[in-house]
């Protein structure tokens, strides 16, 4: 009778901490923007542009520096001690049409030293359309400065099981990017050889601190060749 009683007491306690993980996520969309805002306007000696989706604000992540962008930011200054300025024009929810739209536009402000471009998560996610994505994909890569440090598509071992497309995708980025002189990050790899349940954050979709560092595993290579040649 006593495990009777306490069940539903542990079961309640469950759900409670779920609903307080989904609002913090929720909520952490525009508190993260603020941030990567805010985070612009601080100068440094090396300047991170990004481009992307709600990855790059790192949600899923405990704060906006667990993410990916943060982690390789404090990466480039305990590597070079030099002082990165982040300007991360990334967008929750955006597709490759939006990143062409609104956020390449803005690329030419800020002089980068290295940009990063991680976007079609959410055009996999979606209803996937893959001759509408490489034609998207290859405007994109048109326009970017020659080597953009870009990733595929990470592997979609979650909540979305839709990795085909992923692998579909990710060989048109690979395409594009050898095409125009591009730096590829094997993102689909890294995350597939690392898949766990515990690297993602409580909607099973974005990754959490310790999905994100794997991200940051795999970027990095392509980041330190730019930062070794400043």
């Amino acid at each position: 009778m006593r495990v009777l009683f306490i069940l539903p007491i542990i079961l309640f306690i469950i759900l409670v901490v779920i609903f307080v993980q989904l609002y913090f996520l929720k909520n952490s969309i525009s508190s993260y923007k603020k941030y990567w805002q805010s985070r612009a306007q601080e100068q440094g000696n090396l300047t991170l542009v990004v481009l992307g989706d709600s990855a790059a604000q790192a949600i899923g992540a405990s704060k906006p520096e667990q993410g990916y962008v943060g982690q390789i930011a404090s990466k480039i200054e305990r590597t070079s001690s030099k002082k990165v300025r982040v300007v991360n024009l990334s967008v929750s929810g955006a597709r490759v049409k939006d990143v062409i739209d609104t956020q390449l536009p803005l690329l030419s402000k800020y002089n980068p030293d290295i940009v990063i471009v991680e976007v079609g998560g959410n055009d996999v996610a979606n209803v996937f359309n893959a001759k509408l994505f490489e034609e998207q994909y290859e405007t994109l890569a048109k326009a970017l400065p020659k080597e953009t440090i870009v990733a595929n598509i990470p592997y979609f071992g979650g909540r979305i099981r839709k990795n085909s497309e992923a692998i579909i995708a990710s060989t048109i980025i690979a395409q594009l990017a050898e095409e125009h002189n591009l730096n590829l990050v094997d993102l689909q790899d890294e995350t597939k050889k690392n898949d766990s349940w515990l690297n993602y954050s409580i909607d099973l979709f974005h990754p959490n601190n310790r999905g994100y560092e794997i991200w940051q595993n795999a970027f990095w290579p392509a980041v330190v060749t730019k930062i070794t040649e400043k």
